[in-house]
């Protein structure tokens, strides 16, 4: 071979070494869709954290398959067509997997797209019972929201002793708080309790209170039942107690955010939820996530922040197996081994649904303190 062509092959087999040695060591993509702005964006906005603290804790730790993970997020605007477009813009960019939704609505409005494209989608927080035992490319890291309410309302007729319920639901997510509610009125009828009414309101449009806190006045329940978000629960909670009215206040997850706490006050007094998260959790992998996650955004996590982590470390378990692919990934992640998570250690199904304990909570002197665990 002639030194002329030696020195033409030279650069390329260099520029060919290059581009296999970045292809080896390529961030793989991984997406967070969920709501970043607006009154509704507080669990999305904190999922999205939780989600890169895990993100950086990988990366340290020296990646997937050696690898780094490089999340990219995106606003769904908590709107269908939002959530859609999001998820479009991450499978463009190269994402093998996506974080989201944060609301169940969303989720399902994605579902077509998500299998389509064949990509795995694993959700921290939406809990519909829709998306149960189905053989898809979805996963989540919360229990099913039947579950949920169904403990709630036990625990509502045996340790608190409550007869009568009216409820009150935020509709715009449907398929959260219908699923939720009607799980909870037919579990507490059951029971022995009386459901008085079921009251519904529109938060994307500006609610009108004024009826449901008559209708409340009217009925005087022992309980009332609150799936809705922290804001709006606040807006009722505060009209009950100017109404005088001396009624418990039951609610969903939903509302388990900081700004409850924040905005509630002395209201939120006395709160019960049930929940698969611990403000107050003694697991040392938890308080550990809890430090980190106050240095690193200088705020307390919430459930979102939580279950965002831990569906990144799903996930990363997954991408283990499939060497960073995203080929194969829905059979690497479920059914899966034990995954030591920081609210509790938990496993994903055949179907990819979370199976973890569950913790009664309530507010007590302006913090979330556990009742007990089931």
């Amino acid at each position: 071979m002639k030194r002329k062509q030696i020195l033409r092959i030279i650069p390329i087999l260099i520029l060919t070494l290059l581009l296999h040695a970045c292809g080896d060591s390529a961030p793989i993509v991984i997406g967070f869709s969920g709501q970043l702005k607006g009154k509704l964006s507080d669990i999305g906005v904190t999922g999205r954290n939780g989600a890169m603290l895990a993100v950086e804790r990988i990366n340290a730790s020296g990646g997937v398959d050696g690898r780094p993970l490089k999340l990219i997020a995106k606003d769904d605007l908590n709107t269908p067509e939002g959530a859609i477009q999001a998820d479009k813009e991450l499978i463009n960019a190269g994402a093998v997997a996506i974080v989201g939704h944060m609301t169940s609505s969303q989720t399902l409005a994605v579902m077509p797209l998500i299998n389509k494209q064949g990509i795995v989608m694993i959700s921290p927080t939406s809990s519909t019972p829709e998306l149960s035992e189905k053989a898809d490319s979805f996963f989540r890291i919360v229990v099913e929201n039947t579950m949920q309410s169904k403990e709630l309302s036990n625990y509502t007729r045996s340790a608190l002793d409550i007869m009568t319920v009216v409820t009150v639901a935020e509709s715009d997510n449907r398929s959260y708080s219908q699923s939720f509610t009607n799980s909870f009125v037919k579990s507490f009828t059951k029971a022995g309790g009386k459901v008085l009414q079921q009251l519904n309101y529109s938060s994307s449009e500006k609610p009108n209170w004024d009826p449901i806190i008559d209708a409340l006045i009217e009925q005087n329940p022992d309980a009332v039942l609150l799936t809705c978000p922290a804001q709006d629960a606040v807006s009722i909670i505060q009209r009950i107690h100017n109404a005088e009215l001396k009624t418990r206040i039951l609610s969903a997850p939903w509302a388990y955010t900081e700004k409850l706490l924040k905005w509630g006050g002395q209201y939120a007094e006395g709160m019960i939820f049930v929940i698969d998260y611990a403000a107050d959790n003694p697991n040392p992998n938890f308080i550990k996530f809890r430090e980190s996650y106050k240095n690193r955004f200088g705020a307390t996590p919430n459930f979102s922040s939580a279950f965002s982590y831990e569906a990144v470390l799903a996930l990363a378990a997954g991408l283990e197996k499939t060497g960073g692919s995203s080929k194969g990934l829905v059979d690497a992640m479920a059914p899966s081994n034990t995954i030591t998570g920081v609210v509790s250690d938990f496993k994903l199904n055949e179907y990819g649904d979370v199976q973890r304990n569950l913790f009664i909570v309530t507010v007590q002197e302006g913090e979330f303190r556990t009742v007990e665990m089931r």
